[in-house]
This record gives structure tokens, sequence and C-alpha cells, in this order.
């Protein structure tokens, strides 16, 4: 397939662009400032694009077949000051607004777009399973997902099949959340969040980019699909099992209220969480690599 990919440069977009051409696949990969490696591949082309500029067109999606869109400021990279709540809202909206308005004005429409979304989309829910159906929340993060996705929804008008990606916490090296946990966990001063009961929906990188290709294979993934783990775990079981798997203690949490100072209002989704499960997935026969935590961490860390 000819695909554009947003963000491909990124965390997620470098793992993911490397199984497309695995897959043989052509890639036009879109970032603001694009430079092509010294050794370039002649099935990837690099392409400038500003989504900041509402107005812009995606020339390039003109006769892809797919899109995959990937682009925003990172959630946990900053403090949610007000500017950088408004970075992150705009960040979204306005590159996916930017792609819909592409994919509507091209002569020739890809078939399919995969949008990221996230599983903050549900809000806070406790312990409730969270499967594709379940409501929305009313947080900053939930009303960031629904505008975010809403755009990417209008793109079905023209005979596009859309996936609305709904990622956990992406689970790595070198890069995302497990990044900024490593080393206080590699000095021994690792520890769980507050009481630590807080669900956290995770996955494998290598999960996420084999569901990803997995959408762009079937014709029956459209929609709202929450790309986590089957085994969804509390901040306190993943705390212990990570600090397990490195052979460090895990004995003291952090205190909500450290959070809070340090983090301000985003101390408040690593308090709460979610336990969302991958229900649509599973049932169009998605299996995963790595479905519990141990395993995981075990692939990353060993």
């Amino acid at each position: 397939m000819r695909i554009v990919v947003t963000g491909g440069t990124g965390f997620i977009g470098t793992s993911l662009v490397k199984a497309l051409l695995e897959r043989g696949d052509e890639i036009t990969i879109l970032s603001r400032s694009a430079h092509p490696p010294r050794e370039p591949n002649l099935k990837v082309h690099y392409a400038t694009w500003n989504p900041d500029d509402e107005k812009s067109l995606i020339r390039e999606i003109n006769a892809v077949e797919g899109v995959i869109n990937l682009a925003g400021e990172p959630l946990v990279k900053k403090r949610w000051t007000p500017q950088q709540k408004e970075k992150i809202l705009k960040s979204r909206v306005n590159a996916t607004q930017i792609v819909a308005r592409s994919i509507r004005e091209a002569v020739q429409r890809p078939r399919v777009l995969i949008n990221a979304s996230a599983v903050g989309y549900y809000g806070s829910h406790e312990s409730e399973p969270l499967a594709e159906e379940s409501r929305s929340g009313n947080d900053f993060l939930s009303d960031t997902c629904k505008a975010w996705e809403a755009h990417a929804v209008r793109v079905e008008d023209f005979n596009v099949r859309v996936i609305r990606l709904r990622i956990g916490i992406v689970l790595a090296r070198g890069g995302g959340a497990l990044s900024m946990m490593l080393p206080p966990f590699k000095m021994g001063l690792g520890g769980w969040l507050g009481g630590g009961h807080q669900w956290m929906s995770w996955i494998h990188l290598y999960d996420l980019v084999r569901l990803i290709v997995f959408c762009l294979e079937h014709e029956s993934a459209r929609g709202a699909i929450n790309a986590v783990s089957p085994q969804a775990v509390t901040n306190k079981a993943f705390s212990m099992v990570l600090a397990q798997v490195l052979r460090r203690p895990c004995l003291m949490p952090v205190p909500a209220f450290v959070l809070k100072i340090l983090l301000g209002e985003m101390a408040q989704v690593l308090l709460t969480g979610q336990r969302v499960v991958p229900k649509k997935a599973q049932e169009l026969g998605f299996s995963f690599r790595y479905p519990d935590i141990r395993s995981a961490f075990e692939n990353i860390l060993k």
C-alpha cells in the first residue's frame, strides 16, 4: 500500500514505519522538519507540514490507500499549565482537522484513515471495565479526545473507513512513559503512585504496531478500537512487577500531594486511571504477543 503517516518520526511512528516497510509498503512521512536519513530508503518519502496552519492541505494524501495520523503534543511531557493544555488540545485537533480536510479535497481519496486517540476518552470510572461503547468522561483529557475524534469521524461521509484508535500507556525502550519511570526504579527509589489502586491500561509497542497493521488489513476494523493489552493492572501491581524484573526494591509510595505539587492537574490522570479492555480488537481476532505486564517488561528490559 501507499501510506501517509503523520508523526512518523516519533516514538510510535518510527517503529510503525519500520514495520510497514517490512510489509513492502511505500511511505510518505509528514513532520514539521522532515529531514531524510543519511541512508535514504527509496520507499520512504519525507515531506514537511505545519499542523498549526488550520487552512493548509496535505497534497501527499491524494491517491494513497491509507493515512495514519499520529500527530500530537505528548501528554506527559510537561506540567499542564493553561498554555500546555492549549498546546495539547490544538496539536491534536488541528492536525486531525487538516487531515480530514485534505482527504475531503483529494481527487482520489484513501480507503482508510487510522486516527490515534487515547484511553483518556473515558475519564475516571474507578474499577469499571471500559469497552469501546462505554460512556466518555468530562475532564480535560476526555474533552480533548472527543474533539480529536469528532474531526476524524467526519471523513466517513466520504466513504473512507475510519478507525479511532484509543491508545493506552505504550511501553518500550527509549521513549514513552517508561523512559520517565525507569531512572528512579533503577536507583532503587521506585514506588507506586498515591494509593496504587488506580488501574493502568497499557500496551507493548510491538503489539500496538501489530494492531495498527491489523486495522489496515482488515475491512471489518472500523470505529473506536481500544489499543490496550487484555490485562490491565493496578498501579501498585505495575510498579511491583517492574521492580521485580529490574531486581530492585519497591517499598514506598509517592504521596499524592507530591505528585500534585510537581505535576499540577496532570497528577489527577495518574492518580485515577482507567480499566480499559480491548473488546473489539479481540472480537476481530487480534491476538496479543504480550498480554500480561510481566512478559512485556521481561521482553523490554531483558
